[in-house]
């Protein structure tokens, strides 16, 4: 059990929320060409109380963003493992809301699992609107539309300079902004943001693609907070091998494939250097291993 942070804030932007270190929530999806997600009917005498959102609540002192909202998924929901790809915080002056989006384990149930909720339910992402949803989660859905998905990276090694191989274990741990993607995806995901705006709050965005090496390298491990599933990265010799089936949104860096969009080798390198300035996670950086293959 972590430094519990559970209480009311009352924030310069005018509003109450809950939690003293902010509050996180797990956006469950399944089926990427159908997406469903898992929705919580929120109990009376909780916060918008009555209304449907995702699993979430107050992230404890000692946790990051991540850690805590699978934990809160975990006890609201019996979320099982969960594949992180993307996550949004919305910054207000006094208090933030951090939304995992993650694809769920095959067979997750949606369940009551505690007093916090009166129901659990798989909800078609194309039926939300026939709910009474959370203000706040309602006004975000045209970002996380954007968001729902896979998302993979495909990069020519030749075009990444030196100790390219560290930068990206720690960007599948602790994730890309959206520098790392390519502007005609990007430019549709800042529009989605215009629309999901909460006044004068920023919002910032987190994401964690699969990666494909096109060449030979070291074999890299990525890791994972506990309760999500880490990121992927593999090597193709060539670039007709590479698995690009069951991915909404491709990147390539000096490689053109089908289907993808093309991000500029310089962009791509700055981004993948450039420092880690937020704390969606709390973890050591991973080691690398030197493949034997």
């Amino acid at each position: 059990m972590g430094a519990k942070a559970d209480g009311v804030v009352h924030c310069a932007c005018g509003n109450r929320h809950w939690g003293h270190a902010g509050a996180a929530g797990v956006l469950a999806w399944e089926n990427p060409t159908d997406p469903a997600i898992i929705l919580q009917l929120r109990a009376p005498w909780s916060m918008s109380g009555g209304t449907w959102g995702i699993p979430g609540g107050a992230i404890d002192f000692d946790e990051s963003p991540i850690e805590g909202a699978l934990r809160e998924a975990k006890e609201e929901a019996g979320m099982g493992p969960v594949r992180v790809w993307t996550a949004t915080k919305l910054h207000h002056p006094d208090w933030s809301y951090t939304t995992i989006i993650a694809e769920a384990s095959a067979g997750q149930k949606a369940v009551v699992t505690d007093h916090e909720s009166d129901a659990m339910e798989w909800v078609s992402w194309r039926d939300l609107r026939g709910k009474d949803l959370m203000p706040a989660f309602e006004q975000s859905l045209p970002l996380l539309d954007q968001l729902l998905g896979r998302s993979l990276i495909v990069i020519d090694k030749n075009v990444l300079p030196e100790g390219w191989e560290e930068a990206l274990l720690k960007r599948t741990t602790f994730g890309f902004s959206l520098d790392a993607m390519a502007p005609s995806r990007a430019e549709k995901i800042e529009l989605a943001l215009s629309r999901s705006r909460d006044g004068d709050c920023p919002r910032t965005i987190t994401w964690f693609p699969d990666i494909v090496i096109v060449g030979d390298g070291p074999l890299l491990k990525p890791h994972a907070v506990r309760g999500a599933l880490p990121a992927t990265i593999h090597y193709c010799s060539e670039k007709r091998d590479v698995p690009i089936d069951g991915y909404d949104s491709i990147t390539t860096v000096g490689v053109s494939l089908p289907g993808s969009k093309a991000l500029d080798p310089n962009r791509f390198t700055d981004a993948l250097f450039s420092p880690i300035a937020d704390d969606l996670t709390i973890m050591t950086s991973p080691g690398t291993q030197q493949s034997t293959d």
